[in-house]
């Protein structure tokens, strides 16, 4: 591919980035007490009660919120209205007894999945009984699925409560009260009708993956962990052997709609967008119908931090369980906080960010923000181009940013985004408003610091972690099945760089002779420290847009054979890169 095509699809990426109508929310805690592990609080404030490692959670439509307290091996609730928290089910003792008597009496296990249904029963997926269970409220526990500690596959056809299941680990219900089963062991998705009648809907029993377009009872899938539906009633799988998020529609087929996503759990509102918790980089993802993929809460670094703020200046740890209600709040499962925390869409405010990252609660002369509110922008999504003079302007669909009273150059501007570049003028150390107009109306982030860098990689998917936005040596985008060789250059784009020599003129394509950030860059491949051989604005693009050319170390040799993703990390002065950011390497 022509180095310079590459470039120019980098390029789109970042108008990507800025193209990902997003909601921001803000971040609170429900239940529990941050970091505070036990098992106390019953009948009194669920902010003051303690979970132990609460790893599912559930709500339902009175917005009643139900926990699976794991290490305790019970299932708690939190009354709407009240907030007041008491155990449901479970003895506090790990075991299986209790069925047909009141649940609060009955023993359970590790439960890896739970679901409200219409009525209000609870369903939770007792794993390593091998059964599903039903949870009357105020009222008894019974198994509808599965024979206790009974690991198999059999029963389809018959009566569930004679069915054998093989690790069920995920449980959804349908709008007529049919319960889904993901039978983890058995590769497969099995329902229990109203009757109690059970049947294989998706998977054919043989790990594996094939069958889109087709049949979802004749495709196969490895290992199906969670499942959910959005409200028009199709079925979202999270398949974790596969990494993949496959949906069966109304007609019974599946079709894999996300790939190379390994989600604990996972939730869809009915505009078709996906909500999955990474206990890996401590945030919660959302994923656009249209494939973008962002943090919605979490910095990348574990921690316990931000209730009444933004959810992306939050910080997490481990989160396994998500939920969503019908006002689009987001419920998580905080389990390394042993929290239950909520995230709540933001109407009127506006949060800026970096393009790149996704996240900051700073920005540096030169970088390129985006900034998310309500109304902030045109009904129909705008790109900037370069004027006449080759310059990006300041005005775009009548919509402009200034930051301490200085428009930036425009990149992007809807109703609820905006993409704009910080004014190379802007003094480091102080602090300025940042303002978005739009049809007369004004909308004011105050007293932004602004700091000498704040680098941020470009990632391939526009989420601000994963996959890097790169090109290799011989001019093609460095992807999985396209790693770079060791000791060859790959070129990195970021914004952030903070203070250029020469000093980078707004919305100025860069040419020679090339701006390069004051403060010196240092790049570290696989916690290497690796050869920097260009610094500077990314020829004939935007300023504030840079290019990193970075040399992969030979010394990776002995740990990389075939392609492999590594982390990549940029330093600007003290100032680092995200984390999470991966490029493919290999050895030749």
């Amino acid at each position: 591919m022509d180095r310079m095509k590459s470039l120019y699809i980098i390029f789109g990426l970042l108008l990507a980035a800025g193209a990902a109508s997003a909601q921001q929310y803000t971040i609170s805690t429900v239940a529990g007490i941050g970091t505070v592990q036990g098992y106390f609080g019953d009948t009194g404030p669920a902010t003051s009660a303690q979970l132990d490692f609460p790893t599912r959670v559930a709500v339902d439509s009175k917005g009643n919120i139900y926990i699976a307290d794991y290490l305790t091996f019970v299932i708690r609730e939190v009354t709407a209205g009240t907030g007041i928290i008491n155990t449901i089910a479970g003895t506090g003792t790990n075991g299986y007894s209790g069925d047909a008597g009141p649940a609060i009496q009955g023993e359970i296990s590790d439960v890896h999945g739970i679901a409200v249904a219409p009525n209000g029963n609870v369903y939770i997926a007792d794993t390593h009984n091998s059964v599903i269970r039903e949870i009357i409220p105020g009222g008894n526990i019974y198994t509808i699925a599965g024979v206790n500690k009974t690991t198999g596959y059999s029963g389809d056809g018959g009566p569930a409560t004679s069915a054998a299941l093989s690790l069920p680990s995920g449980v959804a219900v349908d709008s007529n009260g049919n319960v889904y089963i993901a039978d983890y062991g058995n590769s497969t998705v099995r329902k229990v009708d109203t009757k109690g009648i059970i049947t294989t809907i998706a998977g054919t029993g043989n790990y594996g993956y094939s069958g889109d377009g087709g049949p979802a009872n004749k495709a196969a899938l490895a290992f199906p962990y969670s499942l959910a539906f959005d409200p028009a009633g199709n079925l979202y799988i999270s398949d974790l052997g596969n990494t993949d998020i496959r949906e069966v529609t109304a007609d019974g087929n599946i079709h894999t709609v996300r790939s190379n996503i390994s989600a604990e759990t996972i939730a869809v509102d009915a505009a078709g967008s996906l909500y999955f918790p990474s206990y890996e980089s401590s945030t919660v993802q959302k994923i656009l119908a249209n494939g973008t993929q962002f943090p919605i809460a979490g910095t990348g670094t574990q921690g316990f931090s931000g209730d009444g703020g933004p959810g992306t200046e939050a910080q997490l740890n481990e989160p396994y369980g998500v939920a969503l209600d019908s006002s689009g709040d987001v419920y998580v499962a905080d389990s390394g906080n042993q929290v239950i925390r909520l995230l709540t869409p933001e109407a009127t405010s506006i949060t800026v960010v970096s393009a790149a990252s996704g996240v900051g609660s700073s920005i540096s002369p030169g970088e390129i923000i985006t900034i998310f509110g309500t109304n902030i922008g045109p009904a129909t999504p705008a790109v900037a181009a370069p004027n006449a003079s080759g310059y990006y302007g300041t005005q775009l669909a009548g919509t402009t940013v200034s930051v301490g009273g200085v428009n930036g150059p425009m990149i992007y501007a809807s109703s609820t985004q905006v993409s704009a570049i910080v004014p190379y003028e802007e003094t480091v150390g102080g602090v300025a408003d940042v303002v978005v107009t739009y049809g007369g109306q004004s909308f004011t982030a105050p007293a932004v610091p602004i700091v000498a860098a704040a680098p941020a990689f470009f990632t391939y998917n526009a989420s601000g972690s994963g996959p890097v936005a790169a090109i290799n040596q011989n001019g093609t985008i460095n992807s999985a099945t396209n790693p770079a060789p060791l000791g060859s250059i790959v070129a990195f784009y970021l914004t952030g760089e903070g203070p250029t020599t020469p000093t980078g003129v707004d919305g100025k394509p860069a040419t020679a002779p090339y701006p390069i950030p004051v403060a010196s860059p240092v790049a570290y491949v696989a916690g290497q420290t690796s050869l920097i051989a260009y610094a500077g604005g990314a020829p004939g693009l935007v300023a504030g847009l840079e290019q990193v050319n970075i040399q992969i170390p030979t010394s990776l040799a002995s740990n990389v054979t075939g392609p492999v993703a590594v982390p990549v990390l940029i330093y600007v002065g003290y100032a680092p890169t995200q984390p999470n950011v991966t490029v493919y390497v290999v050895r030749q």
